[in-house]
């Protein structure tokens, strides 16, 4: 074998061997078969030194090469499907550098409104928290609030309150939180995502539905309509 040949192939050696490695540390995440919890993430406007809309998946951030404007929402949690993309995604002053995935299938992951039982409505988890705003879009409710904590993981829950007297009842929404008792008081900020399906009535197609705002808040935080 010639010097030349063996040269090319060492070098070979060498390049596949770093391809192998390329996303080692993120191979348990890949798996087109199976849903991966995930949030869509805005890291900046790329014009202005940004990341743009990335993909956290645990602790790791991807670019995703596919993802369509209706799932562009800060904070957004999903579930994916997906495969890597080929060319690293790198952004900002630094460079930094991401892997790319290609989105094969991907659906918002958030938590059904509930229904209160009879005398289950008065049993709720109320701790503290502040409603910062609202808004819906799509079927789905989006909710910022914030509150004390930093220790323990926290419980937000959507009820639907059980009819009131008023004919026809309003339908009411109310966050119920549990606060796991956590002894730490830092401030908190989240957004929180319900979906709204169980509003639906048949034969309708948009449905209105009161708000109620903080534990400590007697007024209802907003008036809101759901289309679908």
């Amino acid at each position: 074998m010639s010097m030349k040949i063996k040269v090319f192939m060492a070098a070979m050696a060498i390049i596949l061997a770093a391809g192998c490695c390329r996303y080692g540390d993120y191979s348990d995440y890949e798996d087109e078969d199976v849903w991966t919890p995930a949030w869509v993430i805005n890291m900046g406007a790329p014009e202005v030194d940004g990341c743009g809309w990335m993909i956290q998946i645990g602790d790791e951030y991807f670019y995703p090469v596919n993802l369509e404007d209706e799932y562009r929402v800060e904070v957004l949690p999903v579930k994916i499907r997906y495969t890597y993309d080929p060319v690293e995604y790198r952004c900002g002053l630094s460079g930094k550098r991401y892997p790319s995935i290609r989105i094969t299938q991907i659906v918002i992951d958030a938590p059904l409104v509930l229904t209160a039982r009879e005398r289950e409505q008065d049993k709720l988890p109320m701790d503290g928290f502040k409603m910062d705003s609202a808004y819906v879009n799509g079927d789905f409710l989006f909710v910022h609030v914030s509150f004390g904590g930093g220790c323990r993981q926290h419980h937000f829950n959507l009820w639907r309150l059980l009819p009131n007297s008023l004919d026809p009842p309003p339908i009411e929404l109310m966050l119920s939180h549990d606060a796991k008792e956590d002894p730490c008081d830092a401030w908190i900020t989240e957004w929180l995502v319900f979906s709204m399906e169980p509003l639906r009535i048949k034969n309708k197609h948009e449905v209105t539905f009161l708000l109620r705002g903080s534990p400590e808040m007697s007024a209802y935080f907003g008036t809101y309509l759901y289309k679908y």
